[in-house]
């Protein structure tokens, strides 16, 4: 099976008990129910019975795959129910178009249907399904429809006692792509290393400021919960923080986040919140009432609670309903070099995958790996080697998770962006670029990319710049599987300190990649600095204008130090790079040579004024200095720039 790079569109057909098994298009014989749901739009599908009346309403959230959830319910909910004749449903079947996969799931009395040449059907009975936790039908359709299973499977039929044993933690995803939430336990969230950053009760004044407060990780989860005591959220969502938490100023549309599949706003001075679509009305919450059970809206910057959590509306004063916000923990690692592979065993993760490079990956290969919270996968020289060239940690339902995309890796919380595309490649890189034929061909930051094919009679094919690995058997493949939150390798750079006159296109020698680059009129937002991650090191600098081709001063930090967030207005934080940093939310961002600083709201220090830059950060300004030059918030010709690596071992710009 190999399913195509255009949209998915999954058609369930429901054919009652009097009927022979027809098209799934409805050719030869006509289902008493039916569901078409098309997500190229991303909207709604809505389920209905062939009398016209709602079954449920579902959305599809990602390319390729619709949502478990949905499925469950309404594989469950139509073989529970009666047709307009009060009969059951026969079968249920459920096929991705543009592939050769169905699955298909009895009634009362079914037969196991015909088996279609190169088809994959699984049957069941219809006491089978009725008597099967949702999340194990859910995982049977999730791997029967986009998983190429070449072990342990029939051609001709399986039943659900059949699902292999290691898809029994597909359910342990730390940010699951399922839109909106409802009824989720409080507790799931702390045990997969969630923080709380935000608790108020909907009579409290949401503030940007509050919002930049859970900016500092990777993911977010906002939810509501109906009182301090409930232990559960009556909706919530998670998301990309670098999306959750992205300035929108449209009063109709929200934007989708393909992470966490619910469509978000942050209109300051007006509202922030998520809906299941992009229909939204801010005036200044979202008064929108079709499908009022996946809204959440709360007033922002405004002397003003609430609004609303669902279609439980008005909660401007309310105290006891809670506004609630939780970040994760997860240590953004990026890609890890030279990692030690004792530093994994010492961590309690257990090795449950090794091949030379010339072995040809599977589906199966990687499921075998599935059964813990976390993977480290990476490549080695050789079997005996005693670290990994190359490597990254995540989160192991994030890093399986099919994408189906040629062209975009997604970002996990360890701070690698993935890809996994059945009959093509699995890896991973520093940024979502990826250019899939079929393993990543992409030679930009080439250091900080591994490919291996998958679901090919090929093995390879790339670990960081070594290509071409397809028959080498010295280079292996490994994947570690644990429980345990990973430890990042410790970044080596250079103490170069501030620097003055660098040139730009060292850092493109470097394999450094620039992710920021912006008037110092812009107004620089944590969600921009967000969207630097991803990599070990850092670049923050300042040009006189567009055209130069060197920084009027600059230095070199290791991310996850650069981008710390810090509360002081008068301290700043030393870096292994030199300088010393600070990232006030709300306030502002930058360095200086020395920790003494006076952030109002920038650095207004002028002692070594020339070793000083800053950015307001969170606010509508932008500037404020570089160097001695001050005064820039409205200035269009001086460049606020930011680039991102993985390597540096001089300061020189002549030396990598």
């Amino acid at each position: 099976m190999q399913l195509s790079s255009v949209t998915v569109l999954l058609t369930v057909a429901l054919l009652c008990k009097a009927a022979s098994i027809g098209t799934l298009d409805g050719g030869s014989t006509s289902p008493k129910y039916g569901v078409t749901a098309q997500q190229a739009d991303g909207g709604e599908a809505t389920t209905v019975k062939s009398d016209g009346t709602t079954v449920m309403k579902s959305r599809d959230t990602a390319r390729g795959q619709s949502t478990l959830e949905d499925l469950e319910e309404l594989v469950k909910q139509v073989l529970a129910s009666d047709d307009s004749t009060g009969q059951k449903p026969k079968v249920v079947t459920v096929a991705a178009a543009h592939t050769d996969t169905a699955v298909i799931f009895g009634g009362e009395g079914s037969t196991s249907p015909k088996v279609q040449e190169n088809e994959m059907i699984t049957t069941s009975t219809d006491a089978q399904v009725k008597d099967t936790p949702s999340s194990t039908i859910g995982k049977l359709l999730y791997n029967a429809l986009f998983m190429k299973m070449d072990s342990g499977w029939s051609n001709n039929q399986a039943t659900l006692s059949s699902i292999p044993s290691h898809m029994n933690k597909l359910d342990t995803a730390s940010v699951p792509s399922t839109g909106v939430v409802y009824n989720y336990l409080e507790s799931t969230l702390v045990q997969k290393g969630f923080v709380k950053c935000y608790d108020q009760p909907y009579s409290h004044y949401t503030s940007s400021a509050n919002l930049n407060a859970c900016a500092g990780s990777e993911f977010v989860f906002v939810g509501a919960k109906s009182s301090s005591n409930a232990n559960v959220f009556s909706l919530g969502a998670f998301g990309a923080s670098v999306n959750v938490f992205k300035n929108t100023y449209s009063t109709s549309q929200a934007y989708y986040d393909a992470v966490g599949g619910a469509y978000w706003y942050r209109y300051p001075g007006w509202s922030f919140g998520f809906a299941s679509s992009s229909s939204v009305n801010l005036n200044n919450c979202d008064y929108n009432n079709p499908d009022c059970s996946h809204r959440l809206c709360f007033h922002l910057d405004q002397n003003a609670g609430g609004y609303r959590a669902g279609c439980t509306v008005g909660l401007n004063g309310d105290s006891t309903w809670r506004k609630v916000i939780y970040k994760s923990s997860l240590p953004t690692c990026g890609i890890q070099y030279d990692y030690k592979e004792s530093d994994l065993i010492q961590k309690g993760y257990v090795k449950c995958y090794e091949q030379p490079y010339s072995h040809a990956t599977s589906s199966v290969s990687l499921a075998t790996c599935s059964g813990s919270e976390y993977v480290f996968v990476g490549a080695k020289t050789s079997k005996g080697a005693s670290s990994f060239a190359i490597g990254a940690f995540g989160v192991t339902s994030n890093v399986f998770k099919y994408t189906f995309e040629q062209t975009k890796a997604v970002l996990d919380a360890g701070g690698a962006y993935w890809y996994r595309y059945p009959g093509w490649s699995f890896g991973f890189a520093s940024s979502s670029t990826v250019n899939l034929n079929s393993c990543d061909y992409n030679n930009p930051d080439c250091a900080s990319r591994m490919c291996w094919h998958l679901d090919q009679n090929a093995g390879g094919y790339r670990a960081g710049c070594t290509v071409g690995l397809n028959s080498d058997s010295t280079w292996t493949k490994v994947i570690y599987s644990g429980k345990n939150l990973p430890i990042c390798s410790p970044v080596a750079v250079p103490s170069c300190g501030v620097l003055y006159n660098y040139p730009e296109n060292a850092l493109i020698q470097k394999s450094f990649t620039k992710c920021y680059d912006q008037p110092y009129s812009h107004a620089t937002t944590s969600a921009d600095l967000a969207n630097c991650l991803g990599s070990s090191l850092m670049f923050v600098g300042a040009k006189n204008s567009s055209s130069s081709n060197t920084f009027v001063l600059g230095a070199f930090g290791v991310s996850s130090n650069v981008l710390k967030t810090t509360s002081s207005a008068t301290q700043a934080y030393i870096d292994d790079g030199g300088a010393y940093w600070y990232r006030y939310p709300g306030w502002s961002f930058g360095f200086s040579s020395s920790s003494n600083i006076n952030l109002n709201s920038c650095d207004y220090n002028n002692p070594d004024c020339s070793h000083r830059l800053c950015f307001h950060l969170d606010q509508n300004a932008g500037g404020y200095r570089a160097g001695c030059t001050v005064g820039l918030n409205a200035d269009s010709t001086w460049r606020k720039v930011i680039y991102k690596g993985n390597y540096l071992n001089s300061c020189s710009p002549g030396q990598q």
